[in-house]
């Protein structure tokens, strides 16, 4: 049975992402993803030339994941932007894995050229999908971009106190800190975009 390189590269982004969250950097090795795989490692080098070329794809792969969630949770949420929100956030299993990997590659970006113009850009990709969810809440407001850019900012700190002091961020502590956000950021009145008084 012929595996099709594209769903083949995607699964080894995947264990790469475990891996990453789980261990770091160092444990990406070809010889270690092969092995939690289950492939040989000659498969591995078939897909990708080096670890750095499997590790920009492997954030391109997680990028794209926290970009359809975020737009499927958009269209299901209606007027509520708290469950979009919740996507950018480690409030659940699957998004701590996220957020793990993600500092591992800000980590790495530091250092990497190529990885920190790739983490800039999926920075601003994340700032426009949250303008579409300001642009929702505030047709009017004629500051979108920057709401966007604070919210975004909010968001990335917030999301760092969850991981490094998980036992004091409750599902519901992280709710109605999202839904104050939303009250400080979102909400126009009067079209001046002051939040309440």
């Amino acid at each position: 049975m012929r595996i099709d390189a594209e769903q083949r590269r995607r699964a080894i982004a995947q264990v790469t992402i475990d891996l990453v969250a789980n261990e770091g950097f160092a444990a990406a090795t070809f010889r270690r993803i092969a092995a939690e795989g289950g492939w040989s490692t000659a498969s591995i080098t078939n897909y990708f030339d080096d670890k750095h070329d499997l590790l920009v794809w492997t954030f391109e792969v997680l990028s794209a994941e926290g970009e359809v969630r975020f737009d499927e949770a958009l269209r299901a949420a209606g007027d509520d932007p708290i469950p979009p929100l919740l996507t950018m956030l480690p409030w659940c299993p699957a998004n701590v894995r996220r957020w793990k990997a993600y500092l591992a590659f800000w980590d790495a970006a530091v250092r990497d050229g190529e990885l920190a113009a790739r983490l800039a850009g999926s920075t601003r990709v994340g700032t426009q999908l949250l303008e579409r969810l300001v642009r929702r809440a505030c047709p009017d407001a004629p500051d979108i971009r920057a709401r966007a850019q604070r919210l975004s900012i909010n968001i990335q700190g917030l999301a760092l106190h969850i991981l490094v002091d998980r036992g004091n961020w409750p599902e519901a502590a992280i709710r109605q800190t999202l839904d104050d956000l939303r009250r400080d950021l979102l909400t126009l009145y009067g079209g001046n975009g002051q939040g309440p008084g």
